[in-house]
């Protein structure tokens, strides 16, 4: 049996061997390029041992049924220790373009159990003699908000785990990518649901290392296969662009509609926001007052859209209208809404899903709606003084159904802010009056609830606008079916406005109508530039 299988793209090619060692490399050899080994897949068991043995038995190349342009390069074997042994196969695709798609299945066929801790996938190692500056795209959501283009140093390491890395923040893109000027090389996930996977990413010294692992315990019986989840391979030149645009592809080839031909016309238009006044001024009595009095320079200005946010409202979770901010509640909400509209202008309403105010109406008649830890206490939403209520409840969704309905059918809102660093991911619930399949069903099931506010604002009013803000985290792949206006959410800084226009430029399409966020977020107050640069559409929360 030949002792190595090249696989072509069209400037870099994949080489393995028969342990499915493999090296990456530049179709015509350069010396300044990195060097880049890996290995397609391992797994470890409950006693920390590494299955990376692999004694191939047979391998096969065929064209992929169903879709002539792949190649199927399919690989079998054993891999064991004196315990256990396991039937290996791994299937990569390929159709001559610098991108790999790795599947992996593992049999048992001992007579032992085989307990199967942890699957590590597509684990990467990166040298190289000449570059030392080191840059990368990490999609993971942290409290810190860190930027998600940046340097990766000595000494710099972060798991990019795609659950929860607090009670608030969790979940965001699957895809990590390492490049210098001269390549690059990025992974990532390709499943059509979130997984809480991590991605994590290490640099020792220069010596780069990345890889995928899929934090699966599973116990197989003799006979059991555990199927892993797909995975993408791209080695590239450049930065991260090419890349990220080649996966949001591959991923809306599997049905994930991230990147769409129109966008609707009214997200392109420039908006403000009463976010400026803040949320306690609407307390004061003077929110309508305050609005209406703006309404005249926003329009002067050029502004095409007036946004209600965070104030309007009583409680979350109630979402009764605010007699402090609305003197006479629902009928000055429409009133505004009208004179909003015969200045020619659009209206739009701030909410946060699946939250409720600790002391809301709503959570003492539905204490069971609440996600429960592992210790079955209620999980706090820290930023909004609240608790997650379970996205995955028939209830819950046909309240905010109802809600939804509201604000388009009866308040005439023209588009919804849907806000909270909470919205990418949920944690895992524990709720045994649920009768959740796993403790991970509302976190795979929430960019279905997603999905539905934004069908049921479009089915209500065509040309409405969906924005999706979570609040400084790195947003969710897997919502951005469902937004029609991604945001720079609560940017530090300029560098934040361009880089994040970039990622979502390269998986929403060129044409996305991306918002920079409020330039009064941008250091001067007056960074119009960063946003109208790159293509993105202006905002301001100015107050007069």
């Amino acid at each position: 049996m030949d002792n190595k299988v090249e696989i072509y793209g069209i400037n870099f090619k994949l080489t393995l061997d028969n342990s499915l060692n493999f090296t990456i490399e530049t179709v015509k050899p350069s010396k300044d390029n990195l060097i880049i080994t890996g290995n397609t897949d391992f797994f470890e068991d409950s006693m920390e041992n590494k299955f990376t043995n692999f004694n191939l038995e047979k391998k096969r190349i065929s064209m992929l049924k169903g879709n002539s342009l792949f190649k199927c390069y399919t690989f079998e074997g054993i891999t064991e220790n004196d315990k256990t042994k396991m039937k290996k196969r791994v299937r990569i695709l390929s159709k001559n373009e610098d991108f790999f798609l790795i599947t992996v299945k593992y049999t048992n066929i001992s007579d032992n159990l085989a307990k199967i801790k942890n699957v590590v996938r597509n684990s990467i190692n990166i040298f190289s003699e000449n570059d030392k500056e080191f840059w990368a795209f990490q999609g993971a959501s942290y409290p810190e908000r860190p930027d998600w283009i940046l340097p990766i140093n000595s000494g710099y390491y972060r798991e990019n785990y795609m659950g929860m890395n607090s009670n608030d923040y969790g979940g965001g893109i699957p895809f990590v990518d390492v490049w210098s000027k001269t390549s690059g090389v990025a992974i990532g996930l390709l499943e059509n649901v979130p997984r809480p996977i991590s991605l994590p990413l290490f640099n020792d010294n220069g010596h780069i290392q990345l890889k995928i692992l899929e934090n699966r315990r599973v116990i197989l019986e003799n006979g059991q296969t555990y199927k892993g989840y797909a995975t993408v391979l791209i080695p590239h030149y450049g930065d991260f662009f090419a890349p990220l645009e080649k996966y949001s592809k591959l991923l809306k080839s599997i049905g994930l509609r991230i990147r769409r031909n129109r966008y609707p016309k009214n997200a392109y238009l420039p908006q403000w926001c009463a976010w400026g006044y803040g949320r306690d001024f609407s307390y004061e009595g003077q929110y309508m007052e305050a609005i209406l009095e703006t309404i005249d320079r926003v329009k002067e200005l050029g502004f095409g859209w007036i946004v209600i946010d965070d104030g309007w409202q009583d409680k979350y979770g109630d979402w009764g209208i605010s007699k402090l901010a609305f003197e006479n509640g629902e009928k000055d909400v429409v009133e505004l809404v009208k004179k909003i509209h015969e200045k020619g202008l659009k209206a739009g309403i701030w909410f946060i899903p699946f939250a409720s105010s600790k002391n809301s109406k709503f959570l003492k008649k539905n204490p069971d709606l609440l996600i429960l830890d592992k210790d079955l206490e209620p999980v706090e939403i820290d930023s909004w003084n609240s608790f997650y209520i379970c996205p995955s409840s028939k209830r819950v969704k046909r309240m905010t159904s109802n809600l939804v309905r509201k604000f388009i059918d009866f308040y005439n809102f023209d588009g919804l802010k849907v806000d909270g660093q909470h919205i990418n991911a949920v944690p895992p619930c524990f709720n045994t009056s649920h009768s959740h399949k796993d403790i991970f069903e509302p976190y795979t099931y929430l960019p279905k609830f997603i999905k539905n506010i934004y069908s049921k604002v479009h089915n209500y009013k065509k040309g409405s606008v969906i924005e999706i803000c979570p609040c400084g985290a790195c947003a969710s792949i897997y919502n951005m079916p469902s937004c029609d206006l991604p945001v720079a959410s609560d940017p530090k800084n300029s560098f934040q406005i361009r880089h994040r226009g970039k990622v979502f430029k390269a998986l929403m399409g060129r044409n996305v109508p991306y918002f920079g966020d409020y330039v009064e977020l941008t250091e001067t107050g007056e960074d119009f530039a960063s946003t109208i640069g790159i293509g993105g559409v202006p905002g301001s929360m100015f107050t007069v």
